[in-house]
């Protein structure tokens, strides 16, 4: 029964659908927020520590649930549950043990909250929102992965810092696979109006080494937490929460989050971030990025990476009791 609130529905109380629940709330981005997971006591436990805090703010529900029938009238629903790869491996890797998972819990969400907007955590993020885009019944502009939201922000955060500028007037964006193989596009990075190669930079450094050294501080940030506490959550997060806050207020703002390609880039129908404009009907619109010639190179060869992963898959078997939160 429909209440009037805004519900915000999370799939898993791992440590990721925990720092989602918990984001959504610091960040008062709805009335309601359901933290799903088939161990019930786990969700109750992540639910009942989250929902301390609301005395100190705003008044809203968090609620625990192990039934699918709890998560009707959300209006997003968040998927964070899978395995996470170990130190060492990377997110594809972890391909084979999420495929089926996905696929089980979009059937679920078909079925009762078929008008939602879903957004996939669960990595590796780009192949498996194919997956539940492929799975689903709900139309694809419904389902999109997060992506390289964060890895942008990582960038234009730390372009931000070299420059001596605030990083919301940096725009530096990051696509292609939310892994070993995404590529920042400096044909049109900029601060303000003035194009990145334009810019006054520190003294004694060039924008060859600048761009060299964020390349490999963005693609190995993840990986660097996750050495150190074993998974990283409290960033992807707050990305996340962005994109709920885009689409709940149909902000209709621009991020790069895991879609299906547009005819326009010519990569088939792989999944991988790309610019779009994100709003209650969760893709409003895919746009068309101008790229040089070598970012078109590496755009393709992102893609046939995530192309060869995803046909490696035969999605269809049973998920592995193993595996907490699916």
């Amino acid at each position: 029964m429909s209440t009037g609130r805004t519900k915000v529905s999370v799939i898993g109380a791992g440590h990721v659908g925990a720092a989602v629940a918990n984001a959504l709330v610091l960040l008062r981005e709805c009335d309601c927020v359901v933290i799903y997971d088939r161990n019930l006591a786990r969700a109750e436990g992540e639910a009942w520590d989250i929902a301390d805090a609301v005395p100190l703010l705003s008044e809203m529900e968090v609620a625990p649930t192990d039934d699918y029938e709890d998560l009707r009238d959300s209006a997003v629903v968040v998927i964070t549950v899978g395995a996470t790869n170990p130190p060492g491996h990377s997110r594809l890797e972890l391909l084979s043990a999420n495929a089926n998972i996905i696929a089980a819990v979009v059937r679920e969400l078909d079925r009762v909250c078929p008008d939602a907007v879903v957004i996939v955590a669960s990595n590796p993020v780009d192949v498996l929102t194919r997956i539940a885009i492929e799975a689903s019944t709900r139309p694809p502009n419904l389902i999109l992965g997060c992506g390289t939201v964060l890895d942008g922000a990582r960038l234009r955060h730390e372009l931000g810092k070299l420059l001596d500028v605030e990083p919301e007037s940096v725009h530096a964006y990051v696509i292609g696979e939310h892994g070993d193989s995404s590529f920042p596009v400096w044909s049109s990075a900029s601060v303000g109006a003035v194009a990145l190669a334009d810019c006054e930079l520190p003294e004694g450094i060039s924008l060859g080494q600048i761009q060299d050294d964020l390349v490999a501080a963005i693609r190995h940030r993840g990986r660097n937490i996750h050495e150190r506490r074993g998974f990283t959550a409290w960033g992807v997060a707050a990305a996340i929460a962005r994109l709920v806050r885009a689409v709940i207020r149909d902000e209709k703002r621009i991020f790069m989050v895991s879609v299906q390609a547009a005819p326009e880039y010519e990569i088939g129908p792989v999944v991988l971030s790309l610019p779009c404009v994100v709003g209650s009907a969760g893709i409003v619109r895919r746009l068309h990025l101008r790229m040089s010639d070598s970012e078109q190179r590496l755009l393709r060869q992102s893609a046939v990476v995530l192309d060869a992963a995803y046909g490696s898959l035969d999605v269809g078997g049973t998920a592995p009791d193993s595996v907490a939160g699916a």
